[in-house]
């Protein structure tokens, strides 16, 4: 029991001895704690001194401040506040500082605390090693401000961003195409879309990219990169794409917007993992990219856009109303005066936003002589170097810099010409310019052009036209640049809409006077390198002095349009001359033309002559003759037509008829078609109104490409569709369907008229069918009898695979059906548009039929007074292989008129619902 206590007392002892060391260690290295605290305080002061500095930097770019940094940051303010309660606790005491206390306790605590103090510096000092501070984050967007520019307001954009955002939700669609004109605001609607879709949340992110002509794959991996908050470094643009692919992979819902495309861009190369490039059809359906283009052809077939959805030019009064936002015009309180000048420039500008608000821009504020002196400079290609001008000028030439030599030159001449040039007027004049090489016939020189249209389309270059296919439309703006440019890249004089003051001196290539007023031709016109002369005058008596072309015998194209002429004195100096025009002209003695040997286009189309002599027939290089629209030709010579041994155009709708009936005695001593026979003719454009003047195998063995054929009477009239190719219209009289060539023709017609009973013409066709057909018009009329009869119009042999549109006219009384119960298998399965008028059919399509109808959009019916059923399912219970559900018609417009018997017409409205 002793020994337990002695020890306990011994440890005890050792405890008390230890501790009271420890504390007088304290007091013994106060001085050495105090300086040591005072030297990790100073250490600690640096470290926070220097991650600030690094912390100011990050946030002035805009980056995320690390955690673990904030977390440091708040352990050093803690020892911090522990620092300065310590320094208060020792002043407060009297006269005792902690670097100077002469009281033993005092010291004592200051020295242990401070000691204390020092060993959490240390540590918090050792954690702040940091590597880096802070890291990228993408950038904010930007906030929304008032912007003039937008298409708030403007009703036509509505309609393409409802097509954008509904393409946007579709699941199956992943790359959308933006098309238009440049300056039409493909870019204001793409940053509309990012704005709207951000706001509706429908993607986690939204990133814009503008690619721009000159494509740099650096510059937009360096865009995407910085929009995802990511850095890459890397040097060599594989490396960079591999990077951005695989942190593009992680977005889950994204859309991506590349804005401004000219060529193809290779996804693939850039680092974009939406698209498989081996596979075009493996995408990820979760992330979308929106494209942008003036190229429509780009967008389709080059980068595969499952949607291309087009941006037109603004409506008049959106225009307008455009200009005054942004030139901050108001017609009820500015000056009176600038109305009428702000309207001209609107008018100008053509509906095109970027032309317009550059134009306001320019005026905002200024002062009514400086909006006379922009219209005048807008109006003048040689002034067109203003500001405001050129900057729409030199964005919209872009899309003209990147045509070929080919296509710059068609593009020229079109623009030159008219706003509504004609395919057939740049055909003729690229033969006489010999624009195209390596062409060997004209069948080869138009589908030349028309692969040049059709690029200068997709490049919206040229635009569709609403007075017919055969035109083209240039926007007034890029019309303007066209010319302002010609006479440096096709060195030509060009006089438009006004009075030419002087005829040029200079070695021009070409001269165009567009509707110009002009007094008289030159006694000789100085033109040694000229080689085109383009002329519309506004005044029609010209008369053509015998020496006018005597210095110009590098002349290839010539063209007058509404010019009287009593004769052409002076055309035998041009032996080059390859395309003569004279379209619209009042023509008396043409002998002249005879002289020009070389002569491949002759076009007379809408002039008013009578005859044409055979003299005409020493044009043996002759290869395209245009007498389309001469209504008052009445005489073509014998043995004229047959001597073109060349000849492959031969356009004459709305134009001659009086050919001779070979072995008639009738007197008559004009061209028969028989002439026409052994010629290479590839393109024909032609009305025969008797039946006895055709030929047995006239068609028989020409390789027609493309024909207009119109055969009989009834046909006075040109009343055909002029869009398509191959048109064909007959008036069925003298079994003529049965003639050989005939059947050739409807064979290969795209539209096929037909008048008159229809015996056997569908029906007894071979089982070729009419495999081209796509627009199908059937016409008789009352008087026409017949003894056979027909259970229904169509059978199931009769094959039409590609039919669109059926128009079915007249007393079609002795058919009841249009179609048997059943069609054959390919046939009608494109029909969109059915037409009945007046016809005696008492059902009109049975169930079996509706089921084959899958594309079947417009059905109009009238004035049927036998018809009684239009959709007729009254066999319904006995057809066991379908459902009345399993019908389906896309049908969109349902018209019924005077339809006197038909039954319960109430519920073709109620299966037009249930079709919708």
């Amino acid at each position: 029991m002793d020994t337990i206590t002695c020890g306990l007392v011994e440890k005890f002892r050792d405890l008390v001895l230890d501790l009271t060391w420890e504390q007088l260690l304290y007091l013994i290295h106060y001085r050495r704690n105090i300086r040591h605290f005072d030297e990790q305080l100073k250490e600690l002061n640096l470290k926070r001194c220097s991650i600030q500095h690094r912390l100011d930097e990050a946030t002035n770019n805009l980056e995320q401040i690390a955690d673990e940094v904030v977390h440091w940051l708040l352990q050093v303010d803690g020892i911090s506040v522990k620092v300065r309660k310590l320094q208060e606790k020792s002043q407060a005491k009297t006269e005792c500082s902690i670097t100077s206390c002469p009281n033993p306790w005092l010291r004592y605590k200051l020295s242990k605390k401070a000691k204390e103090i020092a060993q959490e510096v240390v540590e918090i000092c050792g954690k702040g090693n940091f590597n880096r501070v802070s890291y990228h984050i993408p950038p904010p967007s930007m906030p929304e401000l008032t912007n003039r520019d937008s298409n708030e307001g403007i009703d036509s954009r509505v309609p393409i961003m409802n097509q954008i955002m509904e393409a946007l939700r579709n699941p199956s669609v992943n790359m959308i195409g933006l098309c238009g004109l440049g300056g039409v605001g493909k870019t204001t609607i793409a940053r509309e879309v990012e704005k709207k879709v951000k706001n509706q949340k429908m993607f986690e992110n939204v990133i814009m990219a503008i690619v721009s002509k000159e494509l740099n794959v650096g510059n937009i991996q360096g865009q995407l990169a910085e929009k995802l908050g990511m850095q890459l470094n890397e040097r060599t643009e594989d490396v960079r794409a591999s990077r951005l692919w695989e942190r593009l992979k992680k977005e889950k819902n994204m859309l991506l917007i590349l804005d401004d495309l000219w060529e193809e861009l290779d996804l693939r190369k850039v680092g974009i993992p939406f698209v498989d490039v081996e596979n075009y059809s493996r995408k990820n359906e979760a992330c979308k990219i929106l494209l942008t283009s003036r190229n429509r052809r780009l967008l389709s077939d080059l980068m595969k856009c499952q949607e291309i959805i087009e941006v037109g030019v603004l409506l008049k009064n959106e225009a307008g109303e455009l200009f005054k936002t942004i030139a901050e015009f108001s017609i009820e309180s500015g000056n009176p005066n600038l109305k009428p000048i702000a309207y001209e420039i609107v008018q100008k500008c053509g509906g095109l936003p970027l032309a317009i608000a550059t134009a306001a821009k320019a005026l905002r504020g200024k002062n009514l002589d400086e909006w006379k002196d922009y219209l005048a400079r807008w109006k003048n290609h040689l002034r067109r170097n203003n500001t405001g001008i050129k900057e729409v000028d030199a964005s919209l030439k872009l899309s003209y810099d990147l045509l070929s030599q080919m296509n710059k030159t068609i593009f020229l001449l079109a623009a030159m010409l008219t706003h509504d040039p004609s395919i057939e007027d740049l055909l003729m004049y690229s033969v006489g310019l010999d624009i195209f090489q390596g062409i060997e016939n004209m069948e080869q020189a138009y589908v030349e052009i028309s692969s040049i249209v059709s690029r200068l389309k997709s490049l919206n270059l040229f635009l569709d036209s609403s007075i017919s296919s055969h035109h083209v439309t240039i926007h007034d703006v890029y019309r303007h640049i066209a010319i302002s440019v010609a006479p440096l890249e096709l060195h030509a004089f060009t006089v438009q809409h006004r009075r030419l003051t002087e005829w040029p001196d200079k070695n021009y290539r070409g001269i165009c006077l567009q509707e110009s007023d002009i007094s008289d031709l030159p006694e000789e016109l100085h033109g040694p390198r000229l080689e085109f002369f383009l002329l519309n005058s506004t005044k029609h008596d010209l008369a053509m002095p015998s020496t006018f072309f005597k210095s110009s015998k590098e002349l290839k194209v010539l063209a007058f349009t509404n010019v009287h002429f009593s004769s052409l004195p002076s055309l035998c100096f041009l032996q080059k001359l390859k395309t003569l025009c004279l379209h619209s002209c009042l023509l008396e003695d043409i002998t002249e033309v005879r002289s020009l040997k070389n002569l491949k286009v002759l076009s007379l189309a809408y002039s008013k002559i009578q005859r044409l002599s055979v003299e005409l027939a020493e044009l043996t290089s002759l290869q395209m003759l245009n007498l389309a629209h001469c209504s008052e030709l009445k005489v073509i010579r014998r043995k004229l037509l047959s001597n073109f041994k060349k000849l492959e155009v031969l356009w004459m709708e709305y134009s001659f008829d009086q050919w001779k009936v070979e072995g008639s005695s009738k007197a008559n001593d004009n061209a028969s078609l028989d002439e026409l026979k052994d010629l290479p003719i590839s393109s024909l454009n032609i009305y025969i109104p008797k039946v006895s003047m055709l030929p047995e195998n006239l068609f028989l063995d020409m390789d027609l490409k493309r024909y207009r054929i119109l055969i009989g009477r009834h046909w006075t009239r040109w009343e055909v569709n002029d869009e398509t190719s191959n048109i064909l219209a007959l008036e069925l009289k003298s079994n003529i369907h049965l003639k050989p060539g005939v059947r050739k023709l409807m064979k290969g017609a795209e539209d096929l008229y037909l008048y008159g009973w229809l015996q056997n013409v569908l029906h007894g066709h071979d089982g070729g069918g009419f495999p081209r057909l796509r627009h199908l018009e059937i016409q008789s009329g009352n008087d026409i009898k017949s003894n056979e009869t027909f259970k229904s119009l169509f059978n199931n042999k009769v094959l039409v695979p590609k039919l669109e549109i059926l128009r079915l006219c007249g007393s079609i009384g002795l058919i009841p059906l249009i179609w048997d119960d059943q069609l054959s298998h390919n046939s009608f399965r494109n029909l969109k548009t059915l037409f009945v008028k007046s016809c005696g059919f008492v059902k009109l399509m049975p169930i079996r039929v509706l089921k084959s109808l899958n594309n079947l959009e417009e059905l109009e019916v009238r004035d049927c007074d036998t018809l009684e059923l239009v959709f007729d399912f009254e066999d319904l219970n006995d057809y066991k292989e379908v459902e009345s559900s399993s019908v389906i018609v896309p049908l969109k417009k349902l018209k019924l008129y005077q339809l006197q018997k038909l039954k319960n017409p109430k519920a073709c409205f109620v299966i037009l619902k249930s079709f919708e």
